[in-house]
């Protein structure tokens, strides 16, 4: 301070403020010229000395002072308010004495109280308020008592189940949703029938014969290959089962070799645990020598539905529909026995063979009721070529599927003309209607497999099936190339006719194979097969499961019905089939039934497309289409 020029003189430092600067207006002395206010309404003491008035803020918390009564009740009146005066013309601060005590219980914490409004409290059922201090009075409302922090928790516990509730139902619904959005059809429309001789397929009881017990061990494997329905033969007794076993003697009953009637059941609840339905052959001749009349012709009125409502029963409503008589014979019996035991269908075979089919249409009017919608109904295409029109349409009506059999061994001219003579007659394609049904081999056709011809020709020949429109039916072993029994020191002529109905092979590294290796099946000299078709086969019918190109049998609008597949050929050796479906993949299949690799040029009608059915998915161009002997190629065409 010396450097800055100011004197550092104690004296001049040491200043005297007046005192009335320094006292508080509150304890000063008024101005001379303005009189204190006195409060009129301050009270003495009983010893007749007045009390300085203590005043408090309006907000100030009540004192609780244990130790001076009299402190508290000045800081806290009845409304929990003081008033305060002034004189009315004086310029100056309102004088107050505070006493040094309530000054020092105002920060005290525990000194505090809640505040009362008007003389109400509010109490709960132990009178107590909601603090368990404040008592409650009569009119407060009884939601003031209750547990809010409890209410809060479960509330909030509530909000969250219900949201973590509606995300889960949102997460299942996402991945319940079908992957494709394809249209539906019957169980039996384009599906993938498998044809088995029960005596031939496995044996369970090691006597060298198959039987019913032996196929439920198998329904795996039937799963995995991806059919829905399986086709039993004549499992019927006959007086040497299976050599003879078209002499049926007994439409109700099950050949001893093969088993039970429960083991038909059986069989039944293991295929439709697996999604798959069970259907029989029912061989009408020889075993009966005519169909005779039915009372089918004969159409009366039943009740179909009826519509009751307990408080409208007046206003009922009854519906009828004309429905045939079922005459009661040995067919009529065998259907009703056999749809108890779980099957699905019937394939009515041997009715060409009837020299009279008058009534036909009847007795298909009869069956088909008994079997109902969701059953099927098959007859072979010979029935159709034998009975005539108007009789024909008629008969059609009753009809599910229609066997069609096909002989791939006539070349690709021939097998031409006669699928599209097929798809051009009365079974044409169409939704709802007649279905057909394509085999290439059966009990009563040879196989596919045999000396003279191509390994890969069976495979060859079943690719090409699984391509067409309809319902293919697959003999068992063709997804395998299954050889017929060879014999050629002709040791075997007297079960010759049998010797397509070989015993089937499994994989050599299968825990079971026919029948145990103490014993020689039923037929001799048990053929070879090709286990590598097996995948390819099941891919196709995977293949052809998913894509309503392949499985649908037409394109049906409101008014008309289209065809969605188109059949041509090169040469004799080569057939293409075309499948197409709004919307939808477009495929082909090129198969060659010669001995002789082909490169084509089919540009004019493909440009490229992904062939399908095998691990890499390969890029081909038709104009340079290359195609070895005895092979079926299946190509997603590009759009």
């Amino acid at each position: 301070m010396n450097k800055m020029g100011i004197s550092t003189d104690p004296a001049l430092l040491d200043v005297e403020l007046p005192r009335t600067l320094i006292e508080s207006p509150s304890v000063s002395t008024f101005l001379p010229e303005e009189e204190a206010s006195i409060c009129p309404l301050l009270s003495s003491n009983t010893n007749g000395s007045t009390t300085p008035m203590t005043f408090s803020h309006p907000l100030t918390p009540c004192i609780d002072n244990d130790n001076d009564s009299n402190t508290s009740a000045n800081l806290c009146n009845e409304d929990g308010k003081v008033e305060t005066s002034s004189s009315s013309g004086s310029s100056s601060g309102i004088g107050m004495s505070v006493p040094d005590e309530t000054s020092a219980t105002l920060f005290n914490k525990h000194s505090y109280k809640h505040l009362q409004n008007n003389n109400t409290s509010t109490q709960d059922s132990n009178g107590h308020g909601p603090n368990g201090n404040i008592p409650l009075g009569k009119d407060t409302p009884s939601f003031v008592s209750w547990n809010w922090p409890l209410i809060r928790k479960c509330t909030f516990f509530v909000f969250m189940s219900s949201l973590l509730a509606m995300c889960a139902v949102v997460v299942a619904m996402i991945v319940t949703l079908p992957k494709t959005c394809n249209p539906k059809t019957m169980w039996y429309r384009g599906s993938v029938f498998y044809e088995i001789f029960p005596a031939s397929f496995q044996d369970s009881d090691n006597d060298g014969i198959g039987d019913l017990k032996g196929i439920v061990k198998r329904s795996d494997y039937l799963k995995s290959l991806g059919v829905s329905a399986v086709r039993l033969n004549s499992i019927f007794p006959s007086p040497h089962y299976p050599d003879d076993f078209k002499n049926v003697t007994n439409l109700t009953e099950v050949s001893k070799v093969l088993g039970t009637t429960e083991d038909v059941q059986q069989l039944s609840q293991a295929l439709h645990l697996r999604n798959m339905s069970l259907v029989l052959d029912l061989p009408l001749y020889p075993y009966l020598k005519e169909l005779g009349k039915s009372d089918g012709a004969t159409v009366v009125k039943v009740l179909a539905s009826t519509a009751l409502n307990a408080s409208e029963a007046n206003d009922a409503t009854t519906t009828t529909t004309p429905r045939p008589v079922i005459t009661t014979n040995l067919i009529t019996k065998a259907l009703q026995h056999w749809i108890q035991f779980g099957v699905d269908g019937f394939y009515i075979k041997g009715l060409e063979e009837f020299d009279e089919l008058e009534d036909i249409d009847y007795h298909m009017a009869e069956w088909k009721d008994i079997l109902g919608e969701s059953r099927v109904l098959i007859i072979s295409e010979e029935v159709m070529l034998k009975v005539k029109e108007p009789q024909r349409s008629l008969l059609l009506k009753h009809v599910d599927l229609v066997d069609v059999h096909l002989n791939v061994f006539n070349g690709t001219t021939s097998l031409e003309e006669r699928i599209n003579k097929v798809l051009a007659s009365e079974i044409a394609p169409a939704d709802p209607g007649v279905w057909v049904q394509w085999s290439i081999a059966g009990v009563d056709k040879p196989r596919l497999t045999r000396d003279g011809i191509n390994d890969n020709f069976t495979l060859t020949a079943t690719l090409m099936q699984l391509m067409l429109p309809g319902t293919p039916n697959i003999f068992y072993g063709d997804e395998i190339g299954l050889q017929a029994v060879k014999d050629h020191l002709n040791e075997h002529n007297e079960t010759k006719h049998l010797h397509h109905l070989s015993t089937m092979q499994w994989p050599e590294n299968s825990t079971q194979q026919f029948t145990n290796r103490e014993t020689l099946p039923w037929l001799p000299n048990a053929p070879t097969a090709n286990f590598n078709y097996l995948t390819v086969v099941s891919r196709m019918i995977q293949l052809r499961d998913r894509s309503p190109s392949i499985y649908k049998n037409a394109i049906c609008k409101t008014e008309t019905v289209l065809p969605n597949t188109a059949i041509r050929r090169s040469d004799d050796d080569i057939l293409i089939i075309e499948r197409l479906y709004p919307r939808r993949n477009a495929f082909a299949s090129i198969s060659n039934f010669g001995q002789k690799q082909l490169t084509l040029d089919m540009s004019s009608n493909f440009y490229s497309g992904v062939v399908m059915l095998h691990d890499s998915s390969e890029k081909i161009y038709f104009s340079d289409f290359q195609i070895g002997p005895a092979e079926s190629i299946i190509v997603r065409l590009d759009k």
